[in-house]
């Protein structure tokens, strides 16, 4: 829990974030980056060596590795639908540790499945797959949540960024892979090989991944001076006053905090299966909270544009053997799997992207805006990502209908990846930026539309292809997509009203506890 000092009507997700010498924050944990000093967003524990926000960076850059090869690995095998909304009310109940351990575990175990049963009957592989499904949906859930926990808000676009890229690397290495194996081996050593992957994320997790959820205490800073909704409430208070208070309530907390400080762990008890719970929350209400997240504007923006920057993927993965098995190219399932080394580089593309130069966008705004941030000021990279988005699917529609050389649809593939990895990013990082406290529920909310979208796509989208050609598809959904873009607008010149009256509405009252 934190010691809070909110004001009234305040905006969720903005937050004080660089010094610059008018608001005198110098008493608050900062890092230095060039002239600027960047507050450190959430404000780490004073003196709780156990906080994860003050871990050394290895120990971070570790848990993070391994929470990106956790997601990697369940992208890999690709499940259109994920029963997001099961194990995460366990990882904020519990904490993160025993869903990752848990749902690791089950996976191999449904990989194993997998393979025997990929030589059986079809039902009974539906129903491997489907218990797949079920314990692979925290790689959407609770990594992003993992980021939020460890690394601070200047950092996160860049973390997140990262963690889009192995979810869609593991989708389109995954094909890459899988044609050589069954080609060479059989489709049975395909899941063999994604089983022992996952064993030995599940050694390593054990030992180098400690629990991340945090149930302390720490300061939150507040922009205070800077919000019109609270100005009028500060008038009658001088300024030096208000000094004077910040200064003596933060000397209070450290006080408090050195009185009841944990001891460091040990190596030995990081190993705990759970070393958190918070007795007090109802397993039910935290199942509850996802869909009461629906009626959040940011929310239903998020989910969109994550459902259909993704729904790329399901496209290009449901059409490649539809489009190139036959005349003019008659490409086999090797080469058919090295179609996706095209994606791949453009999701690299889009990571470098999405990551430091949208940082680089948002922190521009934030200093034009006295050191404030809001979340709305990652959405002018929107443009970019709609771009690369339009650009690759006009490229992919039309060299394929005209039947170009190959090399033209795979360009397009990868322009318009480059465009996917950004929008999936931008739509993870402004929901998470928005609503950081409710991260892993609010995945949850993100990946169950987002697998709605996909569900569709893969209902209809080859006997669409058979229909109307590449043109018409690929030029449609990336005008939907363009539509979802078009609302980052909206969002930039009201968001922040947006979230002031989800704030005053208090939609999860009752939900809480």
């Amino acid at each position: 829990m934190d010691d809070q000092i909110r004001p009234r009507e305040s905006a969720p997700g903005t937050e004080i974030l660089i010094d610059q010498g008018k608001q005198k924050y110098e008493e608050y944990q900062h890092v230095t980056r060039g002239n600027a000093q960047i507050l450190l967003v959430p404000q780490p524990s004073l003196t709780d060596p156990n906080d994860p926000l003050r871990w050394p960076r290895w120990k971070k850059w570790l848990t993070f590795a391994n929470g990106l090869f956790y997601a990697f690995n369940g992208a890999m095998t690709g499940p259109m639908m994920a029963g997001g909304s099961a194990p995460s009310p366990l990882a904020v109940k519990f904490g993160r540790r025993p869903v990752y351990l848990t749902s690791n575990l089950l996976m191999g175990i449904a990989c194993v499945w997998l393979a025997i049963a990929s030589e059986e009957t079809y039902p009974v592989f539906v129903l491997a797959r489907a218990f797949l499904g079920l314990w692979e949906a925290p790689i959407e859930a609770i990594v992003p949540s993992t980021v939020a926990d460890i690394f601070f808000l200047h950092e996160r676009g860049e973390k997140i960024s990262i963690y889009g890229l192995s979810v869609l690397g593991g989708n389109e290495i995954g094909p890459l892979v899988s044609a050589y194996v069954i080609q060479s081996l059989s489709m049975r050593w395909a899941f063999f090989i994604v089983a022992i992957c996952i064993g030995v994320n599940m050694i390593t997790m054990f030992f180098l991944m400690p629990e991340t959820k945090f149930t302390g205490y720490r300061p939150v800073l507040v922009a205070v001076e800077n919000d019109p909704s609270i100005r009028d409430d500060l008038k009658p208070i001088g300024s030096e006053h208000r000094e004077n208070v910040a200064i003596d309530l933060r000397d209070d907390i450290i006080e408090q905090e050195r009185s009841r400080s944990p001891k460091k762990k040990t190596f030995v008890q990081d190993l705990a299966y759970y070393s958190t719970t918070e007795s007090q929350l109802n397993l039910f209400k935290i199942f509850l909270r996802p869909f009461v997240l629906m009626v959040f504007p940011t929310v239903l923006w998020a989910s969109a544009l994550y459902g259909m920057s993704l729904s790329w993927n399901v496209i290009l993965g449901s059409t490649v053997a539809q489009l190139f098995g036959v005349e003019p190219y008659y490409f086999s399932s090797g080469p058919q799997g090295l179609i996706f080394l095209s994606p791949f580089i453009g999701s690299l593309i889009g990571t470098y992207l999405c990551g430091p130069i949208a940082d680089r966008v948002a922190t521009y705004f934030t200093i034009r805006n006295d050191g404030i941030r809001e979340p709305e000021m990652r959405l002018p990279t929107c443009i970019v990502a709609a771009a690369l988005t339009m650009i690759g699917a006009v490229i992919s529609g039309v060299t394929y209908h005209y039947k170009t050389h190959w090399s033209g649809p795979i360009v397009g593939f990868a322009v318009l990846s480059a465009g996917a990895q950004m929008g999936a990013t931008l739509s993870m990082s402004y929901a998470l930026d928005c609503h950081k406290e409710l991260s892993a529920e609010l995945m949850v909310t993100v990946s169950c539309l987002k697998s709605t979208v996909a569900w569709i796509w893969t209902w209809c989208i080859n006997d669409w292809l058979d229909s109307n050609g590449t043109i018409v598809v690929f030029v449609t959904v990336a005008c939907l997509n363009m539509v979802v873009y078009g609302i980052a607008f909206i969002l930039h010149l009201r968001g922040k009203q947006m979230r002031i009256w989800i704030h005053k509405k208090n939609f999860l009252s009752g939900l809480e506890f």
